[in-house]
């Protein structure tokens, strides 16, 4: 291929990628994603990645009456012209109106509230679907943790939340703290404050982190080490009449001691050191072809810091997307070699990877409150819950 043929190529390709991508709604009901290559006072040139170039008569465009509410209050009405990550144009009495998306408060259509953005100094607040509109943007949950493991985002400013294993409190829109109720009988004191180091992007794209700590006053941790002594096994010679004893190896928790009989007693109640687990996580979270919808991914780490134990890390990628308002789906990948599985415990030999897997799907459809989501997932403890107002 010749020089100037690839050259003209990267100026097309660029010139393409430097247009603004758009979706075009027609009257018929159907939407058209595409890059906007021109447009004129009749029709609107468009590529799309699978029907290649189109042209489209603006007759056939759906015309929508909207009310636009801006942050300063003020009221804008007229007919949606185009929206886009960065602005919203609005066709008025007074001819086009370019609204910049972060002065945006609500918008309202045909007096029904339609899928709307919050914008606050910290990015987009969530948004919630309207009766009457056909799109939306958010579900009705974003993830403040994927099972386990945190996520960039915090549970929102005066929400509360209640699980089968902890309680927290949403103190403002970057802030909240957490404790694990469950601690409190063998009397853990405990308090996770977990904040937002930053937000940022649009509806269409945005990225957030967040991290925190995990205090503790007591107990032992969730983290898991290998002993060679970790049972006490018998063996009775009945020719001789002689017992004899001996070990072999297992798991125990971080910070389990042995008692007087030489058994290792890691009940969680146990042990009187205080530590702490540091943690942090970044999530990148896009819009789904069409928006109906988010796709999330999150990258982070941990580690639990126990006296007198090796520091345990654990590292972690999460994915989440919404299948509908109410239901998510969920996978994890991550590397803990302080996590042995079921199968590893009891068992005559070190687990074979500390790579392990997780997947499982999360809804509020199979419970007697929108507030209640219940998710059911390959590692334990299987079922999980959790109430949030």
């Amino acid at each position: 291929m010749k020089p100037t043929t690839i050259l003209l190529i990267a100026l097309f390709t660029g010139l393409l990628f430097a247009q603004e991508t758009k979706t075009i709604t027609l009257k018929s009901g159907d939407k058209i994603t595409g890059t906007v290559v021109s447009e004129t006072d009749t029709s609107i040139t468009i590529i799309n990645p699978l029907m290649g170039q189109m042209v489209i008569n603006k007759s056939d465009l759906k015309e929508r009456v909207i009310t636009v509410t801006l942050t300063s209050g003020d009221k804008i009405g007229g007919t949606l012209v185009s929206r886009s990550a960065k602005e919203l144009v609005v066709a008025t009495a007074f001819g086009n109106v370019s609204i910049p998306a972060d002065q945006i408060e609500t918008i309202d259509e045909a007096g029904a509230s339609v899928p709307t953005v919050r914008y606050t100094p910290f990015g987009t607040a969530v948004v919630s679907r309207s009766t009457g509109s056909d799109e939306w943007f958010f579900s009705k949950e974003r993830l403040m943790d994927v099972w386990f493991d945190p996520t960039g985002y915090v549970i929102g400013k005066n929400k509360l939340y209640m699980s089968g294993l902890s309680w927290g409190f949403g103190l403002t829109d970057k802030m909240q703290i957490t404790s694990r109720w469950t601690n409190y009988f063998w009397q853990d004191f405990n308090l996770r404050p977990k904040m937002t180091l930053f937000k940022k992007g649009t509806i269409e794209s945005e990225t957030s982190a967040a991290a925190g700590f995990h205090l503790h006053t007591r107990g032992l941790p969730g983290k898991y080490k290998w002993v060679d002594d970790a049972h006490r096994e018998y063996d009775y010679d009945y020719n001789s009449g002689e017992e004899n004893s001996y070990y072999r190896g297992g798991y125990v928790r971080l910070g389990a001691t042995k008692d007087e009989d030489g058994w290792y007693d890691d009940f969680p109640g146990n042990g009187d050191q205080m530590w702490f687990e540091m943690f942090g996580a970044y999530t990148v979270s896009k819009l789904r072809s069409g928006g109906d919808g988010r796709m999330n991914t999150t990258f982070g780490a941990s580690a639990v810091m126990y006296p007198g134990e090796d520091i345990a890390p654990r590292i972690f990628a999460a994915f989440d997307t919404d299948v509908t308002q109410n239901v998510k789906v969920m996978a994890e990948i991550f590397y803990d070699a302080y996590y042995p599985e079921i199968q590893d415990f009891d068992s005559d030999s070190k687990m074979t990877s500390s790579l392990h897997f997780d997947i499982g799907f999360l809804t509020n459809r199979i419970s007697f409150s929108e507030d209640f989501w219940l998710g059911f997932h390959f590692q334990r403890p299987f079922v999980s819950f959790y109430w949030k107002i």
